[in-house]
């Protein structure tokens, strides 16, 4: 999704600071949401909030992942997810996104493999 939004704010000519804009402030139930998203390490979603959990994950998992969070040496992981976490960081990823995507574009006009004024490969 994020890969997506990226692709398409190019292609529209929508910045960066302009996506990230219109994702936090349009979008504030997802916002709210992966505010209090993990993943493990591989990559299984862990959340708060019940409508954002991962696979087979149940309330009482968040609450051991807050407890080995604040422990780590002293609490188990969540039975079934396996360490690092990381964070979702949404509007990071759509800045990194963004700036790949704005780049390659950037890299074909270059070359003269986009028509940026009409919007279409030029024509031999």
């Amino acid at each position: 999704m994020v890969e997506l939004d990226a692709l398409v704010s190019v292609w529209l000519g929508i910045t960066a600071d302009q996506l990230v804009a219109i994702y936090s402030s349009r979008y504030g139930v997802l916002f709210e949401r992966e505010a209090e998203m993990w993943f493990d390490g591989a990559g299984r979603r862990l959340a708060r909030d019940p409508y954002a959990y991962g696979h087979g994950q149940v309330k009482e998992h968040f609450q051991q992942f807050e407890a080995y969070r604040q422990d780590p040496t002293n609490a188990p992981v969540p039975e079934g997810y396996t360490t690092p976490f990381y964070k979702a960081d949404r509007e990071k990823e759509m800045r990194e996104a963004h700036a790949y995507f704005q780049k390659r574009l950037d890299d074909a006009i270059a070359r003269g493999e986009w028509d940026p004024v009409k919007q279409e490969v030029p024509k031999p």
